[in-house]
């Protein structure tokens, strides 16, 4: 039996700091033991005065202090024994504060009782440093990779409604319900082969080549037979580009042209007529080039360029009652912006064929040639009406029997056309310019 203020231990081997742990402890105790006990006969729930509940709640923290050093020095003893391998160590006839006077309870001091010896413990274990000195020492034999093959997944099979439908659980299906009967769609026959999961072998694709250089790009050079054709009719390659250069100073031309005849029927008070087509198109000059010059095979390009007058044209248009004084205000207008007159065609007098005028400018500006029609309403009509017999009628392939028929149907297309009061009087200006090849004069 122990004695009150020793350590036991149950490996029976020398006693360690008998002295030294129980003053420790008593120590740890010392502000209990000066405390009176409480009369156990006044409960904390009988107090009636402000002392007792005082007391009474004052007791209650001693007591729970107590337990918790009491614990606290039970594990801290424990573990200083076994770290100096002397196994579990025990507090034995250690007074307990605050006994006196009271019943002891379950919850009482942990001494063992009087008389009785103390119950051995099983032997501590190995101390934490000594087995990882043996784990260190022993080699670590390597484990065996398992390569358990993979089971395929059973398909789980939906229950289904009684009734049939979709199985139990299922969201409704968005998509429309299919009729009986039909086959869906990727559904494979009892007994057919299911294609194999396994990928088919990478495929080592060819190394990729460089680039090949690109020879440096050559300047486009016209051949020298490139020219131009379009049913019998030809133009060389040199005479093309000289037609080029005439279309390029046309187009030029236009946009210093075109205010002046927009400024000219505000003026006069004239409706322009077909504004958009005022440029010819430049199949149409080409043919009317060749032409020329097959027709007379002594002229040169320069030469049919000269008469072609209307690769920028523009239509005046008057009722008949003010016709004549707007032609005349035009004219007047035109020579006061020194633009001179080229040709002049009257022919309101004829009794046959195109009825209107037809005059021709050469710009102060650009000096480029420009025509200017003058129309009525009616006459305006009519030429419209002609313009495709006129094309068909100068085609190279027309024959003289099929012309003779198209000009019969022109000339009745302007026999309708009444001539307004005084427009066959019309004439050109007084100061008319005279052409020469490369040189205009006033």
């Amino acid at each position: 039996m122990a004695g009150p203020g020793r350590i036991v231990h149950s490996s029976k081997q020398r006693p360690f700091g008998t002295t030294t742990v129980t003053a420790l402890y008593q120590l740890y105790l010392s502000p209990y033991s000066s405390l009176p006990p409480r009369n156990a006969d006044t409960p904390l729930s009988q107090a009636s005065t402000a002392a007792e509940r005082e007391e009474a709640f004052a007791y209650m923290r001693n007591r729970r202090a107590h337990t918790f050093r009491a614990v606290t020095w039970s594990v801290t003893a424990t573990a200083l024994a076994s770290a100096l391998s002397l196994g579990p160590v025990h507090a034995t006839g250690l007074p307990c504060p605050q006994s006196k006077g009271r019943q002891k309870s379950a919850d009482s001091c942990p001494t063992p009782s009087a008389g009785k010896p103390a119950a051995k413990k099983p032997a501590a274990k190995k101390p934490a440093a000594k087995k990882q000195a043996e784990k260190k020492q022993a080699p670590r034999k390597p484990r065996p990779k398992k390569q358990a093959a993979r089971k395929p997944r059973p398909k789980k099979e939906a229950a289904m409604k009684p009734g049939g439908g979709r199985p139990a659980g299922c969201p409704p299906c968005q998509s429309a319900p299919r009729k009986p009967g039909t086959k869906k769609p990727g559904a494979r026959k009892p007994g057919a082969q299911e294609p194999s999961t396994q990928r088919p072998p990478a495929q080592k694709l060819p190394a990729k080549r460089p680039p090949a250089k690109k020879p440096p790009a050559k300047k486009k050079q016209l051949k020298a037979d490139h020219g131009w054709s379009w049913q019998g009719l030809t133009i060389d390659a040199a005479d093309l580009r000289k037609v080029n250069v005439f279309l390029a100073r046309a187009k030029k031309a236009e946009r210093t042209i075109s205010p002046q005849m927009r400024s000219l029927a505000r003026k006069t008070k004239a409706t322009m007529v077909g504004f958009n087509e005022r440029k010819r198109s430049p199949e149409s000059v080409k043919r009317s080039v060749a032409r020329d010059m097959q027709n007379n095979p002594s002229e040169t390009v320069d030469d049919a360029l000269d008469k072609i007058y209307n690769s920028v044209r523009y239509i005046l248009q008057w009722p008949d009652a003010s016709y004549v004084k707007g032609v005349k205000d035009s004219t007047k207008m035109l020579a006061k912006w020194k633009n001179a007159n080229l040709r002049w065609s009257n022919t309101w007098a004829r009794a046959r064929g195109y009825k209107g005028i037809n005059t021709a400018w050469r710009a102060n500006n650009s000096g480029h040639p420009y025509e200017l029609q003058f129309h009525t309403p009616k006459s305006q009509a009519a030429q419209k009406r002609s313009s495709r017999l006129y094309e068909e009628a100068h085609h190279p392939r027309t024959t003289g029997s099929r012309r003779a028929q198209l000009q019969t149907q022109m000339n009745r297309n302007y026999a309708s056309v009444p001539c307004p009061a005084g427009a066959q009087l019309l004439s050109a200006p007084r100061r008319r310019a005279m052409v020469r090849p490369g040189v205009t004069t006033l």
